[in-house]
């Protein structure tokens, strides 16, 4: 039993019942050979020791809040887990193309987790187009940030040795209200007396660092105000409150390599040139299905490893399982030379990341292991619903996240199962119904689109823009003695 660092605990506080904080992953595998396809009853035999592999305390904890949410919740080891209660096996209709998986994946996001068990479930999927299967593993972000769960995956595939997998562990007795409510005010003395001292002197020394001149001179002031845009984003339908729970899944598979060259070609980063395709697919679809606003749309961007290592203390004895903040930029969509736009992207990008890595110590997020529960919710919920209410100054418009994953082919059932594809996605919550999230996988780059059904018209047109811009900058970088702008549109 273990007393959740704040920054896992803040997903739980930012859910609701129409945005719970849950990610999605999906494997998909080919059999090799081709018609030798191992069993449901095989696949489900080696996620479940793949699970069973990671540990403890990786899918067998509970979340246990505090009352009142005096004082962050607990990590309980569940009693009475058991791998089998979270896999599940669906197949999909013939013919088992992309457009059902997707159907499939909207409908399972849509359903909330169980938070009377561990927060994650895996999903058998069969009857995929050419023999396929996936595996879906839909989980709490509070369990792991994206990086780590890129590290899990190659960890579940290595093909060297590795210890073999043991029973789940005994669990913890389920504490009571009285034990909950005395055990968080011993923490939060604890908090106070042990942690913040630490925290107060660490702040210090980096304000030292910065005042001493080890960092990076302050970024031009127009770049320095860019970054402070948390808040003001104009309200579009990607903000506008409504369509409940229920999400709309769809993605776009793209050659790594070639991106990489396209991204050459523009003199610019592969998440530069993500960030500026999504640009330009927004402005077409805004303009499609709303109005393009007069001022630019923000992205929220995740930064991990967000300017100082987590650190282990005498209540936290192990590191937090997200350690990543937020950065908000522009995406200059109301320029219209598309190579420009880039450009500016990338300046504003660049001041947006460095202004979270200089604010260590001052970031809201730094402080959420001293402040009680129920504070965090009330700021996070009061902060949505005054943005919600007002219907302008959103937070940011749409989320935007790249997340590097294994390089090599991986293979499971000892070589019978190659994984050919990953797809993720992150959450949404009450005040914005778009999350974009890029992930790569030796030569593919999958974008995913997670979208609140309901609320988004025409959610399908959305990525139909993003493959369109795609192809057209393809051309355009093919025609060397152009004198056109890349995007002309």
């Amino acid at each position: 039993m273990q007393r959740m660092h704040g920054v896992d605990a803040l997903g739980i506080y930012s859910e609701t019942p129409t945005s719970p904080f849950t990610t999605l992953k999906v494997a998909i595998y080919r059999p090799v050979p081709p018609d030798d396809a191992p069993s449901a009853a095989d696949l489900r035999d080696f996620v479940r020791e793949q699970v069973l592999r990671l540990g403890r305390g990786i899918g067998d904890q509970r979340i246990v809040r505090v009352p009142f949410d005096l004082h962050h919740p607990l990590w309980v080891t569940d009693p009475d887990y058991s791998p089998d209660d979270h896999i599940y096996r669906a197949a999909l209709p013939a013919p088992g193309d992309k457009a059902q998986l997707c159907d499939f994946l909207s409908d399972l996001m849509g359903r909330p987790l169980d938070p009377e068990r561990p927060l994650w479930e895996a999903w058998i999927v069969e009857g995929l187009q050419g023999g396929r299967l996936a595996v879906v593993v839909k989980m709490h972000h509070s369990l792991a940030d994206g990086a780590t769960v890129a590290e899990l995956i190659e960890r579940s595939h290595s093909t060297g040795a590795t210890e073999s997998p043991s029973g789940p562990p005994g669990g913890d007795a389920v504490p009571g209200n009285a034990r909950l409510l005395a055990g968080a005010l011993v923490d939060l003395a604890k908090t106070f007396a042990l942690e913040l001292p630490d925290f107060l002197r660490e702040r210090q020394l980096a304000r030292q660092e910065r005042a001493d001149g080890h960092e990076a001179a302050e970024p031009p002031p127009d770049l320095a105000a860019e970054a402070r845009l948390p808040g003001h984003a104009p309200f579009t339908v990607l903000n506008a409150r409504r369509g409940g729970r229920y999400r709309v899944y769809r993605y776009e598979t793209f050659s790594l390599a070639e991106t990489k060259e396209l991204a050459n070609a523009f003199g610019c980063t592969v998440n530069t040139l993500l960030l500026g395709v999504c640009s330009e697919a927004l402005r077409r679809y805004l303009a499609d299905v709303d109005e393009v606003p007069a001022s630019s749309l923000l992205a929220a961007m995740p930064v991990g490893h967000p300017g100082h290592p987590p650190h282990q203390t005498r209540l936290h004895p192990d590191l937090p399982r997200n350690d990543v903040a937020v950065a908000v930029l522009p995406l200059h969509q109301d320029v219209a030379d598309f190579e420009q736009r880039l450009q500016l992207i990338k300046r504003s990008s660049d001041a947006a990341v460095d202004r979270v890595l200089r604010a260590w110590g001052k970031r809201f997020d730094n402080f959420l292991e001293f402040l009680p529960g129920a504070l965090v919710r009330r700021a996070v919920n009061d902060l949505s619903a005054r943005q919600q209410a007002r219907g302008k100054d959103a937070y940011a418009n749409v989320i935007v996240s790249n997340v590097v994953g294994p390089r090599q082919p991986l293979f499971a059932l000892d070589g019978r199962l190659e994984l050919v594809e990953v797809l993720s996605t992150g959450n949404i919550t009450d005040a914005g119904n778009l999350n974009i999230t890029a992930w790569s996988y030796v030569d593919d780059l999958c974008v995913s689109f997670y979208m609140r059904k309901g609320a988004m018209p025409e959610p399908d047109k959305l990525p139909a823009y993003l493959r369109e811009v795609y192809e057209e900058l393809q051309l355009s970088a093919q025609r060397s003695g152009d004198a056109e702008p890349a995007i002309s549109r």
